[in-house]
């Protein structure tokens, strides 16, 4: 290896740890979640849960979709055409040797920006996986739910950095009901009672998906699980000295179900998040609507 050889490679190197080190500074702070226990007294019992009805249109069918136009980095889901199979939701599974994924305004445009690096494995040490809902025509392409903020960012990545796979996985969170809905195609899985953010720290609406899975235990704050979302608190800039992630995870206060008393997250019932944690793949559209 020559002088300048040897001096690039270190370079090279140098730069790669250096964003590695800046990126788990910011990430350290998605290991405490925007939910934080409370000693608010006890809600009234609430109302049963109704069945929730699921809009099938929002799927997208990445062997015939409709043709695309790329556009700009936005806030807006992508719909497309109804699929064959209505409830059918894909992922792109980033490839294990993408260690830092690539993401781009448009297909062979800019790069996108985020506030931090998307790393592959996650902070939690989980593969990267990410809810598609475009791709490009020629299918180089497919474009992607970012778990940025602000909530709702998407972007362009590469086919070929990302396996795709496919589930009929899907929740609902309604805010009104304080309650919670997980289908698997047109079957109902779980209805639960749950507990929203507080007025002061609300769960925010929008369309995100299932991002990460953390264990826990059954006496911690966050229950036995943490499924972590792609969405963020609107209401906080940081939570506990790092970013206010939201995320449906169990609890230690089973006696708060059905009241607004989270800094953002939705709590459920241990025994429910347990059922989840086992059941529902990452890259699952997780809806929160106020009916």
């Amino acid at each position: 290896m020559t002088a300048m050889n040897a001096m690039s490679t270190l370079t090279a190197m140098s730069t790669r740890l250096s964003r590695r080190a800046a990126t788990l500074v910011v990430l350290a702070a998605l290991g405490a979640t925007a939910c934080g226990a409370d000693r608010t007294p006890p809600p009234v019992a609430a109302a049963a849960v109704p069945a929730l009805a699921i809009a099938p249109e929002r799927a997208v069918d990445l062997p015939a979709l409709p043709s695309t136009t790329a556009g700009e980095t936005t806030t807006t889901t992508t719909t497309t055409t109804a699929p064959v199979d209505p409830y059918e939701t894909f992922v792109a599974n980033v490839v294990e040797e993408v260690e830092f994924l690539d993401a781009f305004v448009e297909p062979d445009g800019e790069p996108a920006r985020f506030e931090f690096a998307i790393t592959n494995p996650t902070y939690f040490g989980n593969p990267l996986g990410l809810m598609i809902t475009d791709r490009s025509d020629d299918g180089r392409w497919l474009k992607v739910q970012i778990p940025v903020r602000p909530n709702g960012t998407e972007a362009w990545i590469r086919a070929e950095d990302a396996d795709v796979t496919s589930h009929r996985f899907r929740a609902r969170v309604d805010l009104t009901e304080r309650a919670v809905t997980v289908w698997d195609g047109p079957d109902v899985v779980v209805e639960t009672i749950a507990v929203i953010g507080k007025p002061t720290s609300p769960t925010p609406l929008g369309r995100f998906f299932v991002n990460d899975l953390v264990e826990k235990w059954d006496t911690s704050a966050y229950g036995p699980y943490i499924l972590s979302l792609s969405g963020f608190s609107e209401a906080m800039d940081t939570f506990a000295g790092g970013i206010p992630v939201i995320a449906i995870h169990g609890t230690n206060r089973p006696e708060l179900m059905g009241g607004a008393h989270s800094n953002g997250c939705i709590r459920i019932p241990n025994d429910v998040i347990r059922l989840l944690a086992d059941t529902v793949p990452i890259g699952t559209p997780v809806e929160i609507v106020a009916s």
